[in-house]
């Protein structure tokens, strides 16, 4: 196990030993993938599963996309509609928390105010942000 996996699994362990992590389903999928099913606090019945896929951990964002849970396809309708940022029509996301958003915005990596953030525990900082922007901003799930 390389340096990268070691310190994602450390923490992912922090992670589930938090009471907020009883709302999530975490996964490992490959050695650097997280797959994070979660959903909005106003609608708990309509899950979604976010891939977050990293090359560094915790050096550098991961890249974020939305997959079908039965199927694990990537598709529009796996993205929830609405949400700032999120590109379902184009299955990414302009958000400083993943690689999608850093290669729209290349200038984001020297910009104090959304250059990716090594400190804490990166894996959670992720987690928390798209929790907080489903529960802020769900509509439903994209359409076609």
């Amino acid at each position: 196990m390389n340096l990268s996996a070691l310190n994602l699994k450390q923490d992912l362990d922090e992670v589930l030993a938090l009471p907020e992590s009883s709302r999530w389903k975490l996964e490992i999928g490959s050695e650097l993938e997280v797959l994070f099913t979660f959903c909005s606090a106003r609608a708990p019945q309509d899950l979604f599963q976010a891939r977050l896929l990293w090359g560094v951990y915790p050096g550098e964002p991961p890249s974020l996309k939305f997959r079908d849970i039965k199927s694990g396809a990537q598709t529009a309708q796996s993205w929830p509609q609405n949400v700032p940022g999120f590109r379902p029509d184009s299955q990414d996301a302009c958000l400083n928390i993943c690689s999608e958003g850093f290669a729209l915005h290349g200038e984001w990596k020297n910009d104090p105010r959304y250059r990716w953030n090594t400190r804490g525990n990166v894996l959670l900082s992720v987690l928390r942000e798209l929790q907080l922007m489903l529960d802020t901003h769900y509509f439903g799930r994209a359409v076609a």
